[in-house]
Parts: structure tokens; sequence; C-alpha cells
């Protein structure tokens, strides 16, 4: 018995040391040759979750990138925007996503999204990994081994680039808002259960290290939140969104559209934008921001 709970740790202590050896290495590899480079005339930005991906049409926009994508977190917009940073000198604003949804605790969750560890694992510091591991250890090693080959296909095909897989515009058609309006009698779906309108722990730090980033680099910062329809549950949480708002970032400019005249047509849903209306909004904001 003694004999095989060696050889055991001998095994673990092997893979996990093999593991640990190929991730610094592979991690070492991508940094050092990234691309996340942009057009040179691009200095404005786009972050966030699926709202401003399926809003801002940068296709309509001047000197403008749209890089939200759906189900992003602060987490993952802090680790894109520190690496977008250092290799375009020419981002002077960055528009983030500020909505209620993007502080209640159920974005702690998306730390573990799908694609997101694996993508971004060659990005993390120290307290990165700590935070992931501490959480959910199993899960992080998990993910990080996907992220590991990841990396290593990256590194056999010399495929280098991540502006291409980091967000974007999203073109919705359509609209399902007549019948999400039938379905629910007009008072729609609460995507929210009482308990869950805690703060986020984890995320909303991180939102805290983007604005920090930004001030330390010089870059002007600008919240937004982008049109939804006046029947979005997120109305319900308005009185506290507008608290913490303005106790944490009261210094921090606030572009908010979520009352901008839109009609239904030109909603995908009742919180998303559809082409039509991503449209309509670009080519307005495409003035506002000259």
């Amino acid at each position: 018995m003694k004999q095989f709970l060696k050889n055991t740790i001998r095994f673990l202590v092997v893979l996990y040391g093999s593991l640990l050896v190929l991730m610094v290495f592979s991690n070492y590899v991508i940094n050092a040759n990234a691309d996340f480079k942009l057009q040179p005339n691009i200095n404005k930005i786009v972050l966030g979750n699926s709202h401003p991906a399926g809003t801002f049409n940068d296709s309509l926009i001047s000197n403008f990138k749209n890089l939200a994508d759906p189900g992003d977190c602060y987490f993952y917009g802090y680790q894109k925007l520190k690496e977008i940073i250092k290799q375009n000198s020419q981002i002077d604003t960055v528009y983030i996503e500020f909505n209620p949804k993007t502080i209640l605790v159920w974005e702690d969750s998306k730390l573990w999204k799908k694609h997101q560890i694996p993508n971004y694992l060659p990005f993390f510091d120290f307290k990165d990994h700590f935070i992931l591991a501490t959480i959910n250890g199993l899960s992080y090693q998990q993910e990080a081994l996907k992220g590991v080959t990841n990396n290593l296909k990256r590194i056999a095909l010399n495929q280098y680039n991540y502006i291409d897989y980091i967000g974007g515009y999203r073109h919705n058609e359509g609209s399902k808002v007549d019948s999400l309006l039938s379905t629910h009698k007009f008072d729609p779906q609460k995507q929210y259960t009482l308990e869950e309108k805690e703060l986020s722990k984890y995320d909303s730090a991180y939102l805290k290290k983007i604005v920090r980033l930004c001030v330390n680099k010089n870059i002007q910062l600008i919240f937004v939140r982008s049109p939804y329809h006046n029947l979005f549950d997120g109305h319900n949480y308005e009185v506290m969104f507008q608290k913490y708002r303005k106790k944490n970032f009261s210094d921090i400019p606030f572009l908010d559209f979520k009352d901008f005249p839109t009609e239904d047509i030109e909603f995908k849903d009742l919180e998303h934008l559809n082409s039509k209306g991503a449209n309509k909004f670009s080519l307005w904001f495409e003035k506002l921001s000259k």
C-alpha cells in the first residue's frame, strides 16, 4: 500500500510538473508573439457583453472598433484591454458597457465561461490564476489544460492573431419582441431571483482594475449603457444600480442610452438591438462621438 501511494504521488508530481512547465513555456511564447494590433486610425474601442456587441456597428462609426463579446465579464475585459493598450498607443478612448446586469453576483460565474480561460490563459498574472484556482480548483485545472493545448496549437500553426477572436459587432436579424410581449403579457420573465440581487464580488473588482489601468495610461474611460426595451427586467434594479454607480464611479462619465428612441421592430429581444436598431443607433452615435 505504501509503495502504491509513493508511486501515485510520484506520478502526480511528474504529471503536474510537466503541465506547469508546458504552461509556463507556451504562455511565454504566446505573450512574446501575440498580435492585438488594430488599424492605426482606430483610437476608440468599446468593450462589454452582448449588449454593446449588438449595438455598436463599427463599420458606421469613424475610428472605432467594437471588441465586445457576448457573455464577457469585466474579468476578461480587463485581460483584453491591457493587451490592446500595450500594442496600440493610439487608443485614447475606451467605452465599456455598464448596466444593472453587469454588477450582479451572477457575473462572477462568467469567470468560468467556456473558451474564455483557454483563450486568455497566456495573459493572466499570478492573482488572476489564484482567483480562478481558489474559487473552483477542478474546473481551473480542466480549463488550464485546454489552454495549454490551445497554446501549443497556436505555436505549431504560427497563429498569433487575437483581434479576430476576442469580440466584434454581432449582426442580429429579425425581432422576437412581439412574441415575447405576447407570451409574458407585457410582464417580461424575471431573469434574476431575489437572492441574485447581491452584487458581484470578484468581477466588480476587475471593473475597478479597468478604471485604474485607463487612469494610469491617461486614457479616457466612458461607461455606456446600451439601449434596451422599456419592459426589460433590468429596470427593476435601477435604484440599486444608480446607488452603486454613484458610490463607486461618480467621477466616470456615464452615457446612458437605455431610453434611446427605438421601436419594437428595432429590437432583437427585450435587451438587445437587432441590425436595424444597431444601424440607427450607430449612425446617431457617429455624430455624437465626433
